[in-house]
C-alpha cells in the first residue's frame, strides 16, 4: 500500500475516503471534530448521563474538578462524588427532569473531591429527547464556584454584621431623602424620640425637632443636599412622642453616586441633655460665683500657675487704681502699683505674697503689706493667697483675697489716741493726788494721820508708777514686765529713809496683760516697803527685786537681808501684808515667805493674757 493510501485526515478518517467527499460533507467533519476539541477543553465539566444518573461520558474539566481520571467517572453515579447532605434535592430534581416535568435545573451543590476536599459547584442540567419527547441522556455542565461561595459567604456575613451593628449602635442613626423623609431607622432612634419604627418611617427629620431649633437645621440640610458640604454638626432640641423636650447632639452627612448626586444624607444623633444640663448648671455656678465675687467688699482675683491673671472683681480694680494686665504674670500685671511691707520698706514683686503661694504652693495667711497707687495714695491691706491644685494635685493657678484694711488702721489711731489721752490724764490725776497726799502729810500735826497718809501716798504713787509704764507702752493690751519693775522701784525708792538700794536680779523679756498692773504695783510696793522697813539695819541696805517665768504661771520676789520673819504673825500685825495676800489671790496667786537667810517673799501669780 502506498503512502498516499494509507495517508489519514485529521480526524482519523482515511484520506482517500475524504477525497470521495463533497465540500458539505467535508466541512460537516470538520465542524463535529472541533466541537468534539471545544467539549474536551472547554472550561466548565461536561458529563452525559444517563436515565440513572450514570456518567456515559465526561470532559478534561469534569475530571479536574473532581479529581478523578476518566476511568475512574466513567460508569459511576453522578451522585456518587456529592455531598450527602444536598444529595436528595438534586436527586429529586433530576427524576422530574428524566419525567419530563422540566426540562432543565439548576442548582449549588459541594462535591467531595478524591482526595477528601470539598468545593462548592454550580450545576446546570438539561435533557437530550428525540423527537418524540423521550429521553436520550441528560447533560450537566458544572463549574467550581468555591472561592466565589466563600466571598458571598463572607460578603453576606459582612453585611449581617454591618446590618446588626446599625441596628444595634449605641447611637441612633437614620438614612433620609432629600426633603428628611427617614428611610431607615435604628433602634436607638427609635428609643430616642420615643415613636415606633414604623410612626418615624411616617415622619420627617423636621418633624420632632423643636420649633426654634426647625429653620436653622432645615436651612443646613438643604445647602448640604444642594451640595454646599458633605458635612455638618448641629445641637438642637427634640420634642420626644410623650412630649418631653431633650437636647441631641445631630452629625449630618450625604451620600452621593460617582457624578456626584445625592443619593440619600446619614443622620447620626446623641442624647446631650444630661450634659446639656450639666453645662448649664456649671454656667449657672460660675455666673452666681462672679456675681458673689463682684459683691465682695474685699479685693479678689485669681491667676494661672505662672501668675497671669485670670479673673478679678471691681474692688481689685479700685484697689489698685487700675485694671490689670491679664499677659504679663505676676505683680507686675498691676503695671504702676507697688508694693511696700508695713514699715514702708519695699516689697520686691517676687517677695510678694501671692509670688510666695504660687512658687512654694502653699497658703499664706494674714500678710500685711502696703500698696501703693499710681497717684501716690497708699492702702494698707492684708493678703490670703490660697494655691488651686487641679484632681490629681498639681498647681494651676492662685486665688488671692487683699482686705483693705485702711478704715481699721484709721480706727486703731483713733482709738491709740483716745487711749493716749486717757493714760495722760489718769496718770495725771494719779500724780496730782499723791502731790495732795504727800503735801498733807507734811501739814498735818498728828502722828498716825502722817503715817496713814505715807502709806496712802506711797501705794498712790506706786499706781502713779505703773500707769506712767501703761502710757509709755502704746499698747492697749500689754505692757513689758521690765519697764514695770523699774517703774514701781523708782517709785518706791523716793519715799525711803537712808541709804537703801534696790536691784532688779531677773525678769524675762515677756510682756504682761494690763489686768495684771494696778494688783501687782500695789503688791511690789507694799513687799519693798516692809522689806526697807524691816530688813534694813541702820537705814542701810540692798533689797534684790526679780521676776521669773515657769510653764503657766510668774513669781515675783523680793529679798533683804533681814532677820526675817512669821508670814502668819506679821499678817496679824500688818495690814501691808493681808493686802498683799488678798490682791495675791485675786491674780490667782499665793504669798509665802522663806528665812534663807534673811526674808524672801514670793508671790506666785497667773496672766491669762501675758505675751511674748
Amino acid at each position: 500500500m502506498s503512502m498516499d493510501a494509507t495517508a489519514r485526515s485529521r480526524d482519523g478518517a482515511p484520506a482517500e475516503l475524504l477525497g470521495r467527499l463533497t465540500a458539505a460533507e467535508q466541512a460537516l467533519i470538520e465542524q463535529n471534530r472541533r466541537l468534539a476539541v471545544t467539549y474536551e477543553h472547554a472550561t466548565v465539566g461536561i458529563a452525559e448521563t444517563d436515565a440513572e444518573g450514570r456518567r456515559m461520558r465526561v470532559n478534561a474539566t469534569a475530571c479536574a474538578i473532581t479529581g478523578r481520571s476518566r476511568e475512574e467517572l466513567a460508569g459511576g453515579s453522578i451522585f456518587d462524588v456529592m455531598h450527602p447532605e444536598d444529595r436528595d434535592e438534586d436527586l429529586r430534581q433530576y427524576r422530574r427532569l428524566i419525567a419530563g416535568e422540566i426540562d432543565r435545573y439548576s442548582i449549588e451543590k459541594r462535591i467531595v473531591r478524591k482526595d477528601g476536599g470539598v468545593i462548592w459547584a454550580s450545576v446546570m442540567c438539561s435533557a437530550v429527547r428525540d423527537g418524540e419527547g423521550r429521553f436520550l441522556y441528560g447533560v450537566r455542565i458544572f463549574q467550581d464556584i468555591t472561592e466565589a461561595k466563600r466571598a458571598a459567604d463572607a460578603l453576606a456575613e459582612s453585611e449581617q454584621r454591618l446590618a446588626a451593628t446599625y441596628e444595634h449602635a449605641g447611637i441612633a442613626i437614620s438614612e433620609v431623602d432629600a426633603r428628611g423623609r427617614l428611610l431607615r431607622v435604628n433602634e436607638s432612634t427609635c428609643a430616642i424620640t420615643g415613636y415606633a419604627r414604623e410612626e418615624l418611617l411616617q415622619l420627617t427629620v423636621f418633624d420632632v425637632t423643636h420649633p426654634d431649633d426647625r429653620e436653622s437645621d432645615v436651612d443646613s440640610y438643604e445647602r448640604q443636599t444642594a451640595g454646599a458640604g458633605h458635612r455638618y454638626a448641629v445641637e438642637k432640641r427634640l420634642i420626644r412622642k410623650d412630649g418631653r423636650i431633650i437636647w441631641v447632639a445631630v452629625t449630618s452627612s450625604t451620600v452621593r453616586d460617582g457624578a456626584g448626586r445625592f443619593l440619600y444624607g446619614i443622620r447620626v444623633m446623641r442624647d446631650i441633655t444630661s450634659g446639656r444640663h450639666a453645662q448649664e448648671a456649671l454656667a449657672s455656678s460660675e455666673r452666681r460665683f462672679r456675681e458673689l465675687l463682684e459683691a465682695l467688699p474685699a479685693a479678689v482675683y485669681t491667676t494661672d500657675a505662672e501668675g497671669r491673671v485670670t479673673f478679678y472683681n471691681q474692688a481689685a480694680v479700685e484697689l489698685a487704681g487700675e485694671a490689670p494686665d491679664t499677659s504679663k504674670p505676676g505683680s507686675g500685671a498691676w503695671g504702676r502699683l507697688r508694693l511696700y511691707r508695713p514699715d514702708g520698706a519695699p516689697l520686691a514683686n517676687d517677695q510678694s505674697p501671692m509670688a510666695v503661694a504660687l512658687r512654694e504652693n502653699r497658703s499664706v495667711t494674714g500678710v500685711e503689706a502696703l500698696a501703693e497707687r499710681a497717684d501716690g495714695t497708699r492702702i494698707p491691706f492684708i493678703a490670703y493667697p490660697t494655691p488651686l491644685r487641679d484632681e490629681a494635685g498639681e498647681l494651676v493657678g492662685a486665688v488671692n483675697m487683699l482686705v483693705d484694711i485702711s478704715e481699721r488702721k484709721q480706727s486703731e489711731a483713733n482709738q491709740r489716741m483716745l487711749l493716749d489721752e486717757l493714760n495722760h490724764r489718769v496718770k495725771n490725776n494719779m500724780q496730782m493726788l499723791h502731790a495732795l497726799l504727800r503735801t498733807a502729810e507734811r501739814e498735818t500735826q498728828s502722828a498716825e494721820a502722817r503715817a496713814v497718809l505715807a502709806d496712802a501716798g506711797q501705794r498712790v504713787g506706786a499706781m502713779a508708777a505703773a500707769q506712767q509704764v501703761l502710757y509709755e507702752a502704746g499698747n492697749p493690751i500689754t505692757y513689758r514686765a521690765r519697764d514695770f519693775l523699774e517703774g514701781v522701784c523708782a517709785s518706791a525708792r523716793q519715799a525711803f529713809t537712808g541709804n537703801v538700794s534696790i536691784e532688779i536680779s531677773q525678769c524675762p523679756q515677756d510682756r504682761l496683760s494690763n489686768d495684771t498692773a494696778m494688783p501687782l504695783a500695789l503688791i511690789l510696793n507694799e513687799l519693798l516697803t516692809n522689806a526697807a522697813k524691816h530688813g534694813v539695819t541702820a537705814g542701810e541696805g540692798a533689797i534684790k527685786v526679780g521676776l521669773t517665768k515657769g510653764l503657766d504661771s510668774f513669781e515675783l520676789i523680793v529679798e533683804d537681808g533681814g532677820p526675817g520673819f512669821d508670814l502668819g504673825q506679821a499678817r496679824r500685825r500688818a495690814s501691808g501684808l493681808g493686802l498683799v495676800s488678798g490682791l495675791a489671790r485675786q491674780l490667782g496667786g499665793a504669798l509665802t515667805v522663806e528665812r534663807a537667810p534673811g526674808a524672801r517673799c514670793r508671790v506666785q501669780f497667773i496672766d491669762r493674757g501675758a505675751r511674748r
